[in-house]
């Protein structure tokens, strides 16, 4: 996403979804939770609102979601994201499916088959294959932005993901969409439930939506108070999730992958760890400290080693460690008061 853009803020009213020829709609005023985990009650309820959801995937949310059901969810993806109408479908290039979202999502560009004129629709879809039909559904809908990413390495298990699906994991995870399982591993074959599958597309569609503000058409005050406003609105979802050494969410966190994820959702690229998280943005004296300011600690008192989000009144949100889960820690606190390093401004 070019950096001159920031995603405005969305106020979205719950609305009914018209039902497109073929592909898979739900009367949105009558979203099923049950069966949802808690984390994802949240996430599922939102992409109602953004009309992401089917029919097929509402209910038996912690289920396996199929590569069929998958491909429906990114074409109504696709739809809220170009806002008109769908290509019509054509005959199936398929043997095993005659769907008609699986018809367009191919037309598209979006999914191509296993070989042998196969589409596999009732295969379980792993992240990688996620990944990738995200990363084309969003060139096919937004194909004017910039995906080039360079090949960093990300994950301990970097080595097994499929080469036709590096690319778009790397682009995908930089982005603050998809990200790592914990301990810096990325698990490529994993099957993913439709409730993260659902979590997904709902972050794709709220960080690409297409309402960008251009920084150079507002006040730098202006900018500023919109992505203050944003970090509000994002911050108490992850509150109470457990510390995971080298997570970076949406279930788990270290310190540096909780600032790292929310502040990329901003379109802030910072860096991955909270050491050279201390080198972004500009500096900023404790005692003129704002809230989205990130402050820094130091055991001892050299070498960063935690960071947090300062949120006002002398507090900050942060995921501490081992057995603790992301919470409000005082800087007053003896412990967090001697290790206090720095503090940096990159909100601005």
């Amino acid at each position: 996403m070019s950096k001159k853009y920031r995603k405005a803020f969305l106020f979205s009213a719950v609305i009914s979804l018209g039902v497109l020829t073929g592909v898979s709609s739900f009367a949105q005023q009558n979203i099923n939770l049950n069966g949802a985990s808690d984390w994802a009650k949240t996430e599922i309820a939102r992409a109602g609102e953004y009309n992401l959801l089917t029919g097929r995937i509402t209910g038996e949310y912690t289920r396996h979601i199929t590569r069929e059901e998958f491909c429906e969810l990114t074409i109504n993806l696709y739809k809220a994201l170009i806002g008109s109408e769908l290509p019509e479908a054509d005959s199936s290039p398929f043997a095993d499916t005659q769907n008609k979202s699986v018809i367009i999502a191919n037309k598209l560009g979006i999914v191509k088959g296993v070989g042998s004129k196969k589409f596999a629709p009732y295969n379980s879809a792993t992240r990688e294959e996620i990944a990738v039909m995200l990363y084309r559904t969003l060139k096919a809908a937004k194909p004017g932005e910039n995906y080039y990413t360079s090949n960093e390495y990300l994950f301990n298990d970097q080595h097994k993901i499929s080469g036709w699906a590096l690319n778009e994991v790397l682009y995908l995870t930089k982005a603050g969409i998809i990200n790592g399982i914990g301990n810096k591993m990325f698990d490529p074959g994993r099957n993913i439930s439709r409730e993260e599958a659902i979590a997904l597309a709902k972050r794709i569609y709220e960080v690409f939506d297409g309402k960008y503000i251009e920084t150079n058409s507002i006040s730098r005050g202006d900018s500023r108070s919109y992505l203050i406003g944003q970090l509000k609105e994002l911050i108490p979802l992850e509150m109470g999730k457990p510390y995971q050494w080298g997570a970076t969410g949406p279930y788990s966190y270290d310190c540096s992958g909780l600032v790292y994820t929310l502040y990329g959702k901003l379109g802030i690229q910072l860096p991955r760890v909270s050491r050279d998280q201390a080198k972004a943005g500009t500096y900023v004296p404790r005692e003129s400290l704002e809230y989205g300011d990130l402050v820094f600690f130091a055991a001892d008192r050299k070498t960063v080693n935690h960071v947090g989000i300062y949120v006002g009144n002398g507090e900050f949100v942060h995921a501490p460690s081992t057995g603790d889960v992301v919470k409000i820690s005082s800087l007053a606190s003896g412990y967090y008061s001697n290790t206090y390093f720095t503090a940096r401004r990159v909100i601005r």
